[in-house]
């Protein structure tokens, strides 16, 4: 049933703007999904070639770097020509400031938001944008609940990185609803930045909503926490993951432990929705092509092939605030072939996470170690962990245990680790009480300190 915004009528209900304009933008979505992706390619130019021409006359960084290049915005843009404009960074972005925004923001685009990445890189961007861009993502946020098939008038929680005293333990925080446009059931909130996993295990158990939205790490953390417990939650409909690389491994403990599925979706505060689950086929995401461009490009800036990892750039196609072009998010994936569910988006095979988050070898090759896989817990009671590569030759492995290892544990966790490795690395196990978090919530479980 849609919100009603009109005194005394129920049915049919006439929205209010904001919904009836997310309502125009799904009837669009549900068409646009299903166009072939080349046509879905030559309306992303025809934004973007607007785009340009708006920063190249209001964003003093953006008119000397497209006067720097040869590209005629006056004709009609082609993609090969697009991908002539240099990648912007995050350095690019601290460096430039105020001479990267629009001193002309067109009057209609309504009021001028901000939103902040979390800085776990180290470089925090702070974004800005304007209500259209609010109006996409809440969009794109309905358009993954429907195409997931969630029942709206259930209890939905989001437990994730909050400022502090915003839903705090034990309580949380409690809403009315959790969508934009139809009536739904309650929404509730805990601050998973500032709360214990038992504090979270407590507080699941006693508001027991169907759906649980949180990082990647959180909840294999949680998972790892209710096995040691035998604690199962047959409420549960379904898992929702973002804003974190999701690995295969990490899926698979929390679908084994949970008995329900994950559903992921790939997120980034400065651009919003860019890729999500392909409800029919869960091997694949779909990449929000109305909303973005992305892009997957080797490190000599050439375009990867199908089943190629290479640096994600993505082109945010409505903020006239803040030119986020070719944007090197910092993130890794794999473009696949086109998914046999039969829309034309982009299909994704895998999202890798951070750069920093690849383990670096000395013959210049890089690898994703997914320790999550290797089901840790079931050799000795282990709440959480945390690798760490020193050098070449060095890792040091956090380890929050239960109690102290026994027998011939340790000596086996370290073999499993090891031969999943690959390399005769000198293994550090080092038990820990705690693993802090990043104050915004998020975690890595592999960092390299190792520079590229």
């Amino acid at each position: 049933m849609l919100k009603s915004h009109l005194t005394g009528l129920t049915w049919p209900v006439v929205p209010n703007r904001t919904n009836a304009a997310v309502l125009a933008l799904i009837y669009q979505f549900d068409q646009s999904q299903w166009w072939t992706p080349e046509r879905i390619l030559d309306h992303q130019m025809t934004q973007i070639g607007l785009l340009l021409r708006h920063f190249r006359d209001t964003s003093p960084f953006y008119a000397e770097r497209l006067n720097a290049i040869d590209i005629d915005l006056s004709k009609p843009l082609g993609f090969d020509d697009f991908r002539t404009i240099p990648p912007l960074t995050r350095e690019d972005i601290q460096s430039a400031g105020d001479s990267l925004l629009s001193d002309n923001i067109p009057k209609g685009h309504g009021r001028l938001l901000t939103a902040s990445s979390s800085g776990s890189t180290g470089r925090p961007v702070t974004a800005r944008k304007t209500d259209v861009n609010q109006t996409f993502h809440r969009a794109l946020n309905l358009r993954n609940h429907l195409w997931h098939k969630r029942d709206l008038s259930a209890k939905f929680a989001t437990v994730r990185g909050y400022d502090p005293g915003v839903a705090m333990a034990p309580d949380g925080q409690h809403n009315k609803s959790w969508a934009a446009v139809y009536q739904t059931g309650p929404s509730v909130q805990l601050n998973s930045a500032h709360c214990t996993l038992g504090e979270q295990v407590h507080w699941i158990v006693k508001e027991r909503p169907p759906y649980i939205l949180s990082y990647p790490t959180n909840l294999h953390a949680l998972a790892l926490r209710c096995a040691e417990l035998d604690l199962r939650m047959p409420w549960l409909k379904a898992l929702v993951t973002f804003s974190e690389a999701l690995s295969p491994g990490q899926r698979s403990v929390i679908e084994d432990v949970f008995g329900v599925g994950v559903e992921d979706m790939y997120s980034a505060a400065e651009v919003s929705m860019i890729a999500v689950q392909c409800p029919d086929k869960p091997g694949n995401y779909h990449v929000q092509s109305e909303n973005v461009l992305m892009e997957v490009v080797k490190d000599d800036g050439t375009r990867c092939d199908i089943g190629e990892t290479g640096r994600i750039l993505v082109t945010d196609l409505h903020n006239f605030a803040m030119p986020f072009i070719r944007y090197e998010i910092g993130d890794l994936a794999t473009f696949g072939p086109p998914c046999s569910c039969g829309r034309g988006l982009p299909t994704v095979k895998r999202i890798f996470g951070r750069v920093r988050n690849m383990l670096r070898l000395e013959s210049g090759e890089q690898i994703f170690p997914d320790i999550a896989a290797l089901h840790l817990n079931e050799i000795a009671p282990l709440r959480q962990y945390q690798m760490i590569q020193k050098s070449f030759t060095d890792i040091e492995m956090k380890l929050t245990l239960s109690r102290d290892f026994e027998g011939d544990e340790e000596a086996h966790m370290r073999k499993m680790i090891l031969d999943a490795l690959g390399r005769p690395f000198n293994l550090h196990l080092v038990p820990v009480d705690d693993i802090p978090r990043h104050p915004s919530g998020k975690f890595e479980d592999f960092i390299s300190e190792v520079k590229g």
